[in-house]
């Protein structure tokens, strides 16, 4: 269960013996698990998948951004709001898609 207000990232490491073979840097980042029913404790469906420093977004529903900003301030400097270039969306459900600005 989330607290209000949390981030939960899950960080995967990679090992490897061959030198051909460079560890990565892999985060999970959940920006918003609500639901469709508005819920003003919740964002919308949105997950940052972090490699290196890059941030690939699954989903970005309402409030992706200001959860960006808020795990950007919590030293996840990749999911900075002008460092979010990549997209992918699951469907499109509006809590899915309203987070992305037209």
């Amino acid at each position: 269960m989330l607290l209000k207000g949390a981030l939960a990232v899950i960080a995967i490491g990679t090992t490897c013996t061959d030198h051909a073979c460079a560890a990565s840097r892999t985060q999970v980042i959940l920006l918003g698990t609500g639901t469709p029913a508005m819920d003003p404790d919740r964002s919308g469906p949105a997950t940052a998948i972090v490699v290196d420093d890059a941030a690939y977004l699954i989903d970005i529903g309402p409030g992706v951004v200001r959860r960006a900003a808020a795990a950007a301030a919590k030293n996840f400097s990749a999911v900075r709001p002008e460092n979010l270039k990549t997209a992918f969306v699951t469907h499109l459900h509006s809590d899915h898609t309203v987070g992305y600005p037209i």
